[in-house]
């Protein structure tokens, strides 16, 4: 028996991306520079300019878009920096644990399908989701709340069963209350945005109300294994 949907955001949440996502961008200007005989300034100003034009939709999030649009591949820069991918403590501990509970454990990230399953396969944790939602499925960013509606529709789950766990404001909190959603602020993920995002540190600004705060992943066992979570949450 199912006893609720778990939505968990990706980077800042179960994983942290800004050293692998800062490499991926400079190993793209690099290439950029050596395509159009640019110096690796005009071609950071190129690249951040095309950027900026994407600026709060989630095409802002697609590699593959960006290499398609300079004529790059997606894939090699994304391979060349796996390593510097990093899981934050305790993340398979949690996604074990709400498995053994009775939780579906989804995937909710404004990431392309492409880039997170590469991703995913590096850090040997896919086989602990039972779903993946990403923004190129759902053509939306998380602040839509379009992840969450497609996750409850698929798994044909009320609202009041699913929880949203994640580190931003707007895009876990605030959008999955708006559908109707338990949430869980990962405050510990605040400080690990990319270096390209203002809009996504500009939600980090933002002040919401989640139902719970953990300050460290582990924090969220004793929470997901209280009987009354989906039923009375309270905020603390």
């Amino acid at each position: 028996m199912i006893k609720g949907l778990i939505f968990w955001d990706w980077t800042g949440t179960l994983a942290d991306e800004s050293a692998l996502d800062h490499a991926v961008c400079q190993a793209m200007e690099e290439a950029i520079a050596h395509q159009k005989q640019l110096s690796r300034q005009e071609a950071t100003q190129l690249f951040q300019a095309y950027l900026r034009q994407l600026e709060g939709t989630w095409p802002w999030h697609d590699y593959l878009l960006h290499a398609r649009h300079f004529n790059l591949d997606w894939r090699q820069p994304q391979e060349k920096n796996l390593h510097l991918l990093r899981l934050l403590p305790g993340t398979e501990e949690v996604l074990r644990k709400a498995k053994s509970l009775g939780y579906l454990n989804i995937l909710a990230t404004n990431a392309v399908r492409a880039v997170i399953e590469l991703r995913l396969q590096k850090a040997g944790i896919k086989d602990l989701l039972d779903d993946i939602i990403t923004s190129d499925q759902v053509e939306a960013l998380k602040s839509s709340g379009r992840h969450f509606l497609v996750g409850l529709q698929k798994w044909s789950v009320p609202p009041a069963q699913a929880l949203s766990v994640g580190d931003n404001p707007i895009q876990d909190i605030l959008s999955a209350q708006q559908v109707g959603l338990k949430t869980v602020y990962a405050v510990f993920g605040e400080n690990l945005t990319h270096y390209h995002s203002p809009h996504i540190s500009a939600n980090h600004r933002q002040r919401v109300q989640a139902d719970f705060q953990i300050h460290s992943l582990l924090e969220i066992i004793p929470i997901l294994a209280s009987e009354n979570i989906l039923k009375e949450a309270v905020h603390e």
